[in-house]
This record gives structure tokens, sequence and C-alpha cells, in this order.
């Protein structure tokens, strides 16, 4: 009798339902990184920001006073007006690396005209504003026109900027700024009273703008709420800027006016690129140019724009600096300041791929960055040390934000 004979069959892996859902890791990661590129971008700066401030606070007892945390208030302008110059060209994917130099130049007309030929500071510092204006808009025609890479571009203008500075300059080689009427751009503080009332005008004004939203949103029948979309946000602004004037400024001396022209100018900025079709238009160009000139989009026009506007910023940077150094010489000519104003972008999440990128975050990137070199001032840390971890927090944000970019683009 045979023994049985035992069949062999062959296993194979179980094979997944089509329909099985991914798993849940990959979700969260794609959820991360959508909230990343979007409502979630400003939360770990918030949180940098407040991990910073602590530690400084721990080692310094005056950093948190009024005293330094106004004057950082003012050391920081000139560096935040670049940024802020800086984020709709690096939107539109292009770089203006010619922009502290052009700032310097600025600056120099106004004291020169002001200081030097006894003009009326105010047409002295229009003149120097329309000169910031025209200069980059001519950059950025050779770069359209000639297809050249903007970097190098602007590299030659740096250089060219450089050497009318020094034309510019008397046989002192310094125009002096101390006792002329320029020298209270950086040395006027408001009254309480004054920033009491700029504050609720800003206030109000921003809780018009989300009231508009919101209505703008219930006309085209999307789901919208008063209370969340207006009413909270406004009421959180309110209790922050009013708390800030309260707790900081107004102990001291009082707001500082370059404070009041950085947030002026940024909340011209943040309209024009979330109200207004021209932001509309800077956006698209950076997310997709060609798609953008598909669309109708003026990519030319629209650049040098982007470009015009950094000039104008970047003038009033100039200014004020000018002002706060109590003159203009070949050093103001600071590439460092370029520098933390680049940081300060890329910080803030302004997307060196280009279209993306918000004007209040990197306000909050150049805080992040001037806090960080006050606060190892006052711990009367070595320049090393400084230039060391700027370095490091730089380099940083740069992989996290190409990191985020790249998952952005593929989130498989």
């Amino acid at each position: 009798m045979s023994a049985p004979r035992t069949e062999q069959r062959e296993t194979f892996p179980a094979v997944a339902p089509a329909n099985r859902p991914a798993p849940r890791r990959i979700d969260l990661r794609q959820q991360v990184v959508a909230g990343l590129t979007g409502p979630w971008r400003t939360l770990p700066l918030i949180l940098s920001l407040g991990v910073v401030w602590v530690f400084f606070a721990i080692e310094s007892p005056l950093f948190l006073s009024s005293r330094n945390l106004t004057n950082l208030s003012n050391q920081i302008a000139v560096s935040s007006l670049l940024a802020l110059a800086l984020v709709f060209v690096v939107v539109v994917r292009q770089i203006d690396i010619s922009l502290a130099s052009l700032a310097a130049v600025c600056g120099g007309i106004a004291a020169y005209l002001s200081a030097e030929q006894g003009w009326d500071p105010v047409v002295a510092v229009a003149l120097a504003l329309i000169v910031g204006v025209c200069v980059p808009a001519f950059q950025s025609w050779i770069v359209m026109k000639s297809k050249a890479p903007s970097f190098i571009v602007t590299l030659g203008g740096m250089f060219i900027l450089n050497a009318v500075l020094m034309w510019m300059l008397p046989v002192t080689q310094v125009i002096v700024l101390s006792g002329t009427p320029l020298q209270a751009v950086a040395g006027t503080y408001l009254p309480d009273w004054l920033s009491y009332l700029l504050a609720g005008m800003g206030v109000a004004l921003f809780g018009l703008l989300r009231r508009n939203y919101h209505a703008a949103r219930l006309r085209e029948g999307s789901s919208s709420h008063l209370l969340r979309s207006t009413v909270l946000p406004t009421a959180g602004l309110a209790i922050a800027v009013f708390g800030i004037l309260l707790s900081v400024f107004n102990p001291y001396r009082g707001v500082p006016l370059p404070a009041v022209i950085v947030v002026t100018i940024a909340a011209v900025l943040s309209y024009v690129g979330t109200q207004t079709p021209l932001g509309k238009h800077i956006y698209g160009i950076g997310g997709n140019p060609e798609a953008a000139r598909r669309a109708g989009i003026k990519v030319e026009g629209v650049t040098a724009i982007t470009f015009a506007i950094a000039g104008f910023v970047a003038a009033w940077a100039g200014v004020i600096n000018a002002s706060r150094s109590l003159g203009v010489s070949a050093q103001s000519t600071d590439l460092t300041l370029l520098l933390v104003a680049l940081s300060a972008v890329v910080i803030g999440g302004v997307s060196l791929f280009g279209g993306r990128g918000g004007i209040w975050s990197v306000i909050l990137g150049g805080i992040l960055m001037g806090s960080i070199q006050n606060g190892l001032q006052l711990m009367a840390v070595s320049q090393q040390v400084q230039w060391t971890v700027q370095g490091v927090v730089l380099v940083s944000a740069v992989v996290i934000d190409a990191s985020i970019s790249r998952h952005a683009a593929n989130p498989t």
C-alpha cells in the first residue's frame, strides 16, 4: 500500500486590497507638510522666538527690560526693511544682492542734499526714494531682456553702487548728520497718546479688512463665521498691540519712529500680497512662471514691479541707517546687513524656490535674528561666536525649507 501523497501548495504573500487606505504615518506627514506650508508656517518660528527669549532672559536680566526691547526694535529696523524688500523679489524666483549698496547710496543722497547742499529734508528723502525705485527697475529690465541671472546682474550693480557712494562722499569721506533734521528720523519717539491712536487705527483697519473678507466668503457661498474670521483675530491683535505698548515701549521712551515705518511698510506689503491682483500675480509667477505667462500675466512687468518695490523699501532702510549712524561713509555699504536680511527672509519662511512666503513671518524672522545678536552681545560673547550661531541658524532654516519644498512637491 503506497503512502498517501501529500500535496505541495505554493504560498504567495498576501495582496492588499486595492482600496486599502495608506498607512497613517504618511497621511500625518502630508498633513504636517501642508500645515507648515500653510496656516502653521509661523508656529515653529514663534516657538523658536519664545525659546530664545526665555534663554536670554535667564542669562541676562536686562534682555526683557523695556529699554533693551525698545532699543532692539530700533536696531533691527534697517535689516528688517531690507528683508521686506527682498520678499516679493524672492517669491518671483529672483534675487537682488545690490539692495544693501542701494540703501547706502539712497541714504547718501538724502544726507548729501540735506546736509551738504541745504535742501529741504523732505525733498531730499523723496529724491532718494525715487532713485531707490529707478535703479532696481533698470536692473530688472536688463535681467528680463538679456535672460541673465539676476544674481550676476545685481552683483555688478552692487559694485557700481559702491563706486557711486565713494564718488558722492566729500574730501573728508564722511557726510555728518549730527545736528541736522535727518537726525530726527531715527531719534524720534512717539508720545503715548499718538502711539495709542495709531494702534487703534491699525486695529480698526485690520478688523474692517477681516469683515470684508468674511462678507466676500459669504457672497461666494463659502462657509465663514463672523466670530472666528473677524472678532477673535481683531481682539487678539488689539490685546497684543496694546499689551506691547503698555509693557514695552511706553514705560521707556515710546515707540521709535523707525519701528513705525517698518510696521507701516509691512502692513502695506501684506495688503498688496494678499488682497490685490498684483499680489496674486506675484505668487502665481513664483509658483509656475510659464503657467502664469499662459494665463495672461505679464511676467516681465510684474517682476520689474517687485524690483521697484524692493528699491523703494531699501531706500527707506538707507535713510534710517544714515540717521542712526549720524552720517554716511564708505562703511555704510555693509554687506552684513544684506546677509542678516536674507537670513530673516529664509527663517521667515519665504521659499528660495519661489511662490511661498508671508510678510509678517519675515518680520518675526528679523526679530529672531536680532534677538539672537542682541542677547549674545548682552552676554559679552565674541563676534566669532555670534557669527557661528547666526550661520548655524541660517543653514538650518535653509535645510528645513528645502525639505518642506521637496515633500510638498512629492508627497509620497
